[in-house]
């Protein structure tokens, strides 16, 4: 029996999800549409430009070729963006994206491919369509020409139309193990092994704030990207460091002066002030518990033996309840006092 040739090799992780797509494109069953969900980062745009480099490969049918082989023309072309076979349409610094973008996929649709059997069309942010321009498509997915492919990127499926998932099965991106992405990111990217040597921590930090996404740890790569994380997280860890520590007014009142009076900008915060205290929470019922803040394990360890599951209880109900009131645009600083009197650190 021949054995089966590899398939998208290049995609790093997701392993379940790269041998369904190898399979359906290695033997023609790939549907005509497909939405891929996940957070930012987590590699939609990866597996969508793979799946469109092997419907175009010239070697798929050839032996000793993986499927992309990523060396002939077509899958060149197509990594390097510069296929007109692979449309890639998204919001263009948008808010949304309108019924005109969909116009213009079922007016080019009418073009048969330039140079492969396929055309494939590639939607970022899919979920930010207008419900008008979802109705738009759902006109070109029901009776789409047989030589096109559309994939559909998107963080939340549940904001696309019902009829548009019922003619796009949903797919979701993995989360990429923590050591696969420092591999590839070190492998890859000289920036990455660079900071690994220099600022061992911060790197650590960098592959945990990425929430296992690759896109967004390149991103991060680029310092002006990543300080602002950086100084996020670090309010954060001060916050929690001394609500266990050093419940002080001195100490309190000067860090609740740190947090943000733009709400948007304050939801991020105490929203990593929240994934800080599930952490630790998490620790206190078992030490070898999957962290999403502390990159140092024995850092949250430390903090949690300073501390009672009660007292972290109390505050992450304080921290949620100013949550909600920030949602409901309540006072920002009366909102945090009140916060840090609920938990009693003032």
């Amino acid at each position: 029996m021949e054995q089966r040739k590899e398939t998208l090799t290049a995609l790093v992780g997701n392993t379940a999800l790269r041998h369904r797509l190898g399979k359906d494109i290695a033997e023609g069953t790939l549907p005509h549409a497909l939405i891929l969900e996940g957070p930012c980062g987590s590699g939609k745009h990866t597996v969508a430009t793979l799946c469109a480099a092997a419907l175009s490969c010239t070697n798929r049918t050839a032996a000793g070729f993986p499927l992309p082989c990523m060396e002939c023309a077509a899958c060149k072309k197509i990594l390097e963006k510069k296929s007109a076979d692979m449309i890639l349409l998204g919001c263009d610094g948008k808010a949304s994206i309108g019924v005109d973008t969909v116009r213009f996929l079922r007016e080019d649709v009418r073009i048969v491919p330039n140079d492969s059997e396929h055309k494939v069309y590639i939607i970022e942010d899919a979920d930010k369509m207008t419900e008008q321009a979802q109705n738009a498509l759902l006109l070109t997915l029901e009776e789409p020409p047989s030589y096109t492919r559309f994939f559909l990127l998107c963080e939340n499926a549940s904001m696309l139309l019902e009829t548009i998932r019922s003619r796009a099965p949903v797919l979701r991106t993995e989360p990429i193990p923590t050591d696969d992405m420092e591999r590839y990111l070190c492998a890859n990217d000289r920036r990455a092994a660079q900071m690994k040597l220099a600022d061992p921590k911060g790197f650590a930090e960098l592959l945990l704030a990425s929430k296992n996404g690759i896109g967004q740890a390149l991103c991060y790569l680029e310092p002006k990207a990543f300080a602002p994380v950086r100084q996020l997280r670090a309010l954060a860890s001060d916050f929690v460091y001394a609500a266990i520590h050093d419940r002080t007014a001195r100490t309190l009142l000067p860090l609740l002066s740190r947090f943000s009076q733009k709400r948007d900008i304050l939801r991020e915060q105490l929203f990593a002030v929240l994934e800080a205290l599930t952490d630790l929470i998490l620790l206190k019922k078992s030490d070898s518990a999957p962290l999403t803040f502390y990159a140092d394990r024995e850092q949250a360890i430390e903090l949690c033996d300073g501390t009672s599951l009660s007292f972290l209880y109390t505050l992450q109900q304080a921290l949620r309840q100013a949550m909600d009131e920030n949602a409901a645009n309540a006072n920002v600083r009366l909102c945090l006092i009140k916060m840090a009197v609920t938990a009693e650190l003032l």
